[in-house]
């Protein structure tokens, strides 16, 4: 299952808002944390006052007296504290200035009550002080200034999150504009255009990174023109060296011919090896030259008769079979169709060069049917290590499948231990 791919844009984005969120996450807990801590120092400090006041009027509290002064209850001991504290709380505060509170809310629900205990050490006694806050004994101005400061924090927050949220957005903005322009100036980058300056992208990363680009296709170009001119030049200076090869094997056969009686028999097989290596270097050449132009000009098609072609072809190539234990079997049906004279030469050439000149004991099986050819080799004895052979003017493997491709031919080569099976299609209708 193919991963699913995020853009830098999303993803500078994302971490930002998620930076930010925690950012403002994180200080809003703390905020409302601090509030309530200093809503319980003020608690604190009215109940250790409410215990101050008290005794500097009455001088002492009994063991067991419980004392109810400005809403806070007094006591010696714990055990004289209302029930309703003593079951709320385990047990009692144990050090002097110790504040416990309880609630009787639940998640996400305010309380109705909320409980404190104090235990303060006062002229040379302890003092054990509670108190109960609810809804109805809150004085207005405690819960109005509650209610401020809760919306206050809620408002300080969210303008905090809008505000990263137009920050990051300005900030991509200004960061992903010029990204945009370098990709789209990037893709219209043209052999024509590639010479004109480079535009401003505002930042220097991006201006240096165009102008690398524009180096690097630059250099490409000129490598291309390099190779296209000297296809050009080498085109001209072959073609001529072939024609005086072709023109003086045709008068070298009229020479033979004319001396057919004394010949030596090893003359003529010299002579037709330089035909055909001559013949080989004309349809590469021509192939070669159409592979390098930019149009999709075609090469000329005519009608083939691929049987035959095959069996051409065949007996051109077995002379590398000789000195070799190899069973060559050749399967043809008669099929006539249009196409590539040249480049089926070419292709079926190489091919079955290649399948001659690596069999050196086996069997190699040559089958056609209508226009699809299947060329088979199996080597017997695979450890059998033969030696590299010049392979005359053969396209090479990386070639013939570059050439059936811009014909819409369809190639395969399975390569297997003992050998290859190589199939092969000349028509450019198929659909297989």
């Amino acid at each position: 299952m193919m991963k699913a791919k995020i853009s830098l844009k999303r993803l500078i984005t994302l971490s930002f808002l998620i930076f930010g969120g925690a950012i403002v996450l994180g200080y809003s807990i703390l905020s409302a944390h601090l509030f309530f801590r200093g809503m319980d120092n003020i608690v604190t400090g009215g109940m250790e006052n409410s215990a101050l006041t008290y005794l500097a009027n009455h001088k002492s509290i009994a063991d067991d007296e419980l004392v109810n002064f400005r809403g806070s209850q007094l006591s010696r001991k714990w055990q004289a504290q209302p029930p309703e504290i003593r079951n709320i709380f385990n047990q009692p505060p144990r050090h002097s200035g110790e504040l416990v509170k309880r609630d009787d809310s639940h998640w996400l629900q305010r309380p109705d009550k909320v409980y404190f205990a104090l235990k303060v050490d006062l002229a040379d006694q302890s003092v054990y002080i509670s108190r109960i806050l609810s809804r109805e004994n809150v004085s207005s101005l405690m819960k109005r200034n509650l209610a401020e400061s809760m919306r206050l924090l809620l408002i300080v927050s969210a303008l905090i999150a809008i505000s990263l949220m137009l920050i990051t957005w300005i900030l991509m903005r200004f960061i992903s504009a010029p990204v945009a322009r370098l990709n789209k100036w990037t893709q219209s980058l043209t052999p024509e255009n590639l010479s004109y300056p480079a535009p401003d992208f505002m930042y220097p990363e991006l201006n240096e990174m165009a102008k690398l680009i524009q180096n690097s296709l630059s250099s490409v170009q000129r490598s291309l023109d390099r190779e296209h001119r000297f296809l050009r030049y080498t085109s001209h200076e072959l073609r001529t060296p072939i024609s005086v090869i072709r023109n003086n094997i045709e008068l070298q056969y009229k020479v033979l011919q004319q001396a057919s009686s004394t010949l030596n028999p090893m003359h003529k097989d010299i002579v037709d090896r330089i035909n055909r290596a001559s013949l080989t270097m004309q349809h590469l050449t021509e192939t070669l030259l159409w592979l390098s132009r930019e149009d999709n000009e075609k090469l000329p098609e005519s009608v083939i008769e691929v049987d035959k072609l095959v069996q051409e072809i065949t007996e051109e190539m077995r002379y590398l079979l000789r000195d070799k234990t190899v069973e060559l079997i050749i399967e043809t049906h008669p099929y006539q169709c249009s196409s590539s004279v040249v480049a089926a030469k070419i292709v079926l050439g190489n091919l079955i060069r290649n399948a001659f000149q690596h069999t050196w004991e086996g069997r190699i099986i040559i089958s056609q049917s209508h226009s699809r050819i299947s060329i088979v080799n199996h080597q017997f004895d695979v450890d059998i290590e033969v030696a590299p052979e010049e392979l005359g003017f053969g396209l090479g493997l990386q070639l013939t499948a570059q050439l059936t491709e811009k014909l819409g031919w369809s190639y395969q080569n399975i390569t297997r231990d003992n050998g290859h099976d190589v199939i092969l299609d000349i028509s450019p209708d198929h659909d297989g």
